[in-house]
């Protein structure tokens, strides 16, 4: 009967090749504000005070928002929490 050995990993050993983290370089991103006529695009009846279209490209992919700043606070059509709304704001105050 042969006997089987087990072998179990030592703590705190570290193999160097697989523990290699390789850095990704991060995507160029081009990004344009552009400010919009409320009245021109919501109508007479409008709240909105502010209105942005902000595009990002990244890689060849554009992603359009519309971000808005009425009574209700500044928002985009993808949410409170998109990124595109601390773009415009930005944009804003610069201006």
């Amino acid at each position: 009967m042969s006997k089987v050995k087990k072998v179990t990993p030592k703590v705190g050993v570290r193999n160097a090749k697989a523990n290699k983290t390789v850095k990704r370089p991060e995507p160029a991103t081009h990004v344009e504000v552009r400010e919009l006529d409320p009245l021109r695009k919501c109508g007479p009846a409008t709240s909105v005070q502010w209105m942005y279209r902000v595009t990002e490209r990244t890689e060849g992919r554009a992603t359009n928002h519309l971000v808005f700043f009425d009574r209700h606070g500044w928002y985009c059509e993808h949410g409170r929490t998109c990124s595109a709304v601390g773009l415009a704001r930005k944009h804003k105050r610069v201006r």
